[in-house]
């Protein structure tokens, strides 16, 4: 028989048996009823943007396919196209014609137009760029209603008054569906940020619309010098190579004329093309062609060949004043800064991110323009919260500006004296600017009062140099002090001379800079 204690036990034992199984019975519905009380009904995979948030930006629809989706990829390979351009900037343009294909066939024709802008980058602050509907139906044309484009190099505003206006136009609506897939608009983009700062553009798709209609609506840009007109087109579409070669330049010599009545065999894109040879004649502006070829130049299949075309129009500029040297150094180094500006402030990035982690980045001749291995002097200056955390540069054109770049950043980083080295956590804090340096000018004087009278403020760096002695002052210097004597005594303190120094063995050099920088994050 069970005894009473063998009773208990068993008892004791149920208790416990059955108190965990409630414990763990409450933990799997606890654990249930957390998940799924503490989440959303709606799964990721389902994730859609909400209507206003797609309203409100207009995302690639050919990145990746037509040009590249990787950003420092994208701005190198527009630099190499854009090297044509150096001797192509007598004349601001007003409208340009440039095809719309992948980058791999038409981008070294439309580089030839935008290396038109290089020089004028920044007088542009509205660009209006007109292109043909290819995947939705479009009676008349059309704008969209968002607030930016977005490409790899970034977002670009859209001119929300120009659009509203163009809006009213008679065969003018707003419409975002015809710019879902469209690339006639989206592969001109990059290229404008390339060159071109602080703009907004104006998109404008077309169908099936008169080109005397077209060219009325967009009339209302011409008076605005600060306003741009882009006309995307291709030409001819599937002939055999010599075949297109004939019409093509029938087409180049109708456009030459300003015979506004191109027919759509002879371009993809003919209406705009009509519009702007309309407006052209209305502005007596004359196309001139930049160049013409066709795909099979490119592919090697020559069965059947799309033709590109790139064409400006523009107004001769005014006869300049001559430059004296340095202004023309300052002209070639903007030039050159706009185009390779980018490049040269992720060199610095890369190597500054290397530096403080222990290692050195080196540049390779394969992942940039060539240009950029021309030599040229540099200073990097890095700054943390708007202080100065580092400074260091070259004064002499001795290595190629990339090697000069990536040394110099390594070296504000680490080695200047008067700083402790950066340290990995700093970097978000910190902004990367890179000034380029002319070359020098000797300053010709007899006292300290004739130097000071020669120094233009706020525009010349100076070097002062007597003996062993010797400072150099970056022209940004000049926002810390409050006139030209005061930069004159700091720079001699910092040559190692006191503030009433003089002798007449001094000797001064100006140089000029131009400077461009980034935040890093």
């Amino acid at each position: 028989m069970e005894s009473d204690n063998d009773t208990e036990n068993k008892k004791k034992f149920n208790w416990v048996v059955g108190i965990l199984l409630l414990m763990v019975v409450g933990w799997l519905n606890y654990d249930y009823l957390y998940r799924h009380m503490s989440s959303n009904n709606a799964l990721i995979r389902d994730f859609r943007l909400k209507e206003e948030e797609m309203e409100k930006y207009k995302e690639p629809a050919v990145s990746g396919v037509f040009y590249s989706a990787n950003p420092e990829v994208l701005s190198q390979e527009l630099g190499k196209y854009l090297e044509v351009g150096y001797d192509l900037n007598e004349r601001k343009p007003k409208m340009l014609i440039v095809p719309h294909a992948g980058y791999k066939y038409s981008a070294q024709v439309a580089a030839k137009a935008y290396a038109e802008l290089i020089k004028y980058g920044q007088h542009f602050k509205t660009v209006v760029v007109v292109g043909p509907a290819h995947y939705e139906y479009v009676s008349g044309a059309v704008v969209p209603s968002h607030d930016y484009f977005k490409t790899p190099l970034g977002n670009i505003p859209l001119d929300k008054q120009k659009i509203d206006e163009l809006a009213q136009k008679p065969g003018f609506a707003k419409d975002n569906r015809p710019f879902v897939k469209e690339h006639s608009i989206e592969v001109q983009l990059p290229f404008l940020q390339k060159i071109v700062q602080n703009f907004q553009i104006v998109p404008v798709l077309y169908g099936k619309i008169e080109p005397q209609q077209l060219a009325d609506a967009l009339s209302m840009f011409l008076d605005d010098k600060n306003t741009l007109l882009i006309f995307s087109a291709d030409l001819s579409h599937y002939y055999k190579a010599e075949d297109a070669e004939v019409l093509d330049a029938h087409t180049a010599r109708m456009i030459d004329l300003g015979n506004a009545n191109l027919s759509k065999e002879m371009s993809c894109g003919a209406e705009g093309i009509n519009a702007a040879l309309i407006l052209a004649k209305k502005m007596q502006m004359h196309a001139r062609l930049l160049d013409i070829t066709h795909s099979g130049n490119g592919s090697g299949d020559l069965s059947k060949v799309v033709g590109y075309g790139a064409w400006s129009f523009g107004e001769p500029t005014e006869p300049e004043k001559e430059k004296n040297k340095l202004e023309q150094e300052v002209e070639n180094l903007k030039t050159f800064a706009n185009i390779y500006g980018q490049d040269l402030l992720k060199i610095a990035a890369h190597s500054l991110r290397a530096a403080v982690n222990g290692e050195r980045f080196s540049v390779s001749r394969k992942d940039y323009p060539d240009v950029l291995f021309d030599k040229g002097a540099s200073f990097v200056t890095i700054t943390k919260n708007g202080d100065l955390r580092g400074c260091i540069g070259s004064l002499l054109p001795r290595q190629a500006i990339a090697d000069d770049v990536a040394q110099n950043a390594r070296k504000a980083a680490l080695e200047d004296p008067r700083f402790k080295p950066i340290q990995p956590k700093e970097i978000p804090d910190l902004t990367i600017s890179i000034s380029f340096l002319s070359g020098y000018e000797k300053i010709e004087f007899n006292s300290e009062k004739e130097l000071l009278e020669q120094i233009v403020q706020g525009t010349d760096g100076i070097v002062l140099r007597d003996g062993n002695r010797q400072g150099l002052f970056l022209p940004s210097v000049w926002s810390e002090v409050k006139d030209k004597k005061e930069f004159l005594e700091e720079l001699k303190l910092k040559a190692g001379m006191s503030p009433g120094y003089w002798s007449d063995k001094i000797k001064a050099y100006r140089f000029r800079t131009v400077e461009i920088k980034r935040d890093e994050d």
